[in-house]
């Protein structure tokens, strides 16, 4: 199986938006069929912002120019310490693979 794996662009926000709101959907943090247009709106301001900072980078994988999975790095401050003495750390978060896709080693190259 063939995937193309890229450094995620504002371009990519809409697929990003869904790919988040399925993993919400997932673990439970949306329920049912609840209305989630303000989240999506939320997620739009907040990657449309950070995305072009820097303080928050997303990967793809597509199949065929549809994206199919993500993960993202979130920068923040921590206070500092002799091990890190600028306090920037990072976090990996919204890992995300459709379930079709899943189980062929995309998240693992994620």
């Amino acid at each position: 199986m063939i995937f193309n794996l890229r450094q995620a662009n504002l371009q990519d926000l809409e697929a990003l938006i869904q790919l988040r709101l399925e993993l919400l959907r997932e673990v439970s943090e949306i329920k049912g069929d609840s209305d989630t247009a303000n989240l999506a709106e939320a997620t739009r301001k907040y990657l449309g912002k950070k995305m072009p900072s820097g303080e928050f980078l997303a990967w793809v994988a597509e199949v065929d120019s549809q994206v199919v999975a993500t993960s993202g790095l979130v920068f923040f401050q921590r206070p500092l310490y002799n091990g890190n003495l600028s306090g920037l750390e990072a976090y990996v978060m919204n890992m995300y693979t459709i379930p079709m896709w899943r189980r062929l080693g995309i998240a693992t190259t994620l």
